[in-house]
């Protein structure tokens, strides 16, 4: 049992599932001056696929480390631990983050980023530091997606992904999910989507934001049946499929099944498919695999949970 600085016991520690997040519309802007990033205009969504975190005491004599079986490499989870300690003084004793990986790695739909939004949540909790400012600030500095898993759900957000606003529901429907065996750089489809086609001008930004805001209002009001097919875009799509054409095969693949409409997650290499229901979307799944495809069904969801740890 290891007692933190702030005098709250942490125990065994505590879990939460880290969701996936999937961008129902990405919309690539102008470059900012001041540090190099895009301008985006982004729904986020989470979904039931998700990663489980949890927040322990390291092994006697061990350091703050992760253990997360089939990743190797560095962890943008632990690096979330370091900031919320430098940044509160939490002097607990040493702690292992573990995280049982189901979301795709290198995949465009938020894996790490959401398990790092995972562990200051979990940190938070632990430790009695829950200042919601601080948090989006550690969030922001961590990564673009990193803020919108500290309130997994419906967002809109803008700047390079860190500015958001929260909407109420989740949009209807469910997804198929495609995972490739490929890996696609976030910055190498940045600059292949630059080589591609010039950015979207700021006001053009804005006249896709009132709309998408419309759509997001709708779904919070229970007035929206379907994600309009209109909105669902994604700039970075063509870029993805120019650098890995199984990624432009795999949504011709959705296409067939019936997915409407059929997009690429984020930066790509994983693929996802809209379908009116849990239902619909299982019949279409089965084909999927029957053709040799790795694929599985998710729900949009909300909310995170966090339960302690059975010692």
């Amino acid at each position: 049992m290891t007692r933190s600085s702030a005098g709250r016991t942490v125990g065994a520690g505590a879990r939460t599932v880290a969701p996936a997040k999937l961008n129902a519309t990405l919309l690539v802007g102008p470059v900012r001056p001041d540090d190099g990033r895009h301008e985006l205009t982004s729904v986020m969504q989470s979904l039931s696929l998700a990663d489980d975190v949890a927040l322990v005491p390291a092994p006697e004599g061990g350091t703050d480390g992760v253990d997360c079986p089939g990743v190797t490499g560095d962890n943008l989870a632990l690096d979330a631990l370091r900031a919320f300690r430098e940044a509160t003084g939490w002097s607990v004793g040493p702690l292992t983050v573990r995280i049982v990986k189901r979301i795709p790695v290198a995949a465009g739909m938020a894996g790490g980023s959401t398990d790092a939004a995972a562990v200051l949540r979990l940190a938070a909790h632990l430790s009695g530091h829950d200042a919601p400012d601080l948090l989006q600030e550690l969030a922001a500095g961590l990564g673009a997606d990193v803020p919108h898993g500290l309130r997994p759900g419906l967002a809109l957000a803008a700047g390079a992904g860190e500015r958001l606003v929260r909407f109420g529901g989740v949009l209807p429907g469910a997804v198929v999910v495609v995972r490739a065996d490929v890996g696609l750089s976030t910055p190498t489809v940045f600059r292949r989507a630059d080589e591609l086609a010039p950015p979207r001008t700021a006001e053009d930004l804005e006249a896709w934001r009132l709309r998408v805001v419309a759509a997001l209002e709708a779904v919070g009001g229970g007035e929206l049946a379907r994600y309009p097919d209109e909105l669902a875009v994604n700039d970075l799509g063509a870029a993805a499929v120019d650098l890995e054409p199984v990624v432009g095969e795999h949504l011709a693949a959705l296409g067939a099944a019936g997915a409407a409409p059929a997009l690429v997650c984020g930066s790509g290499a994983t693929t996802v498919g809209w379908f009116a229901d849990e239902a619909t979307a299982t019949v279409a799944a089965r084909r999927l695999r029957s053709e040799g495809l790795d694929a599985l069904i998710a729900v949009p969801s909300a909310g995170a949970p966090i339960v302690e740890v059975e010692a």
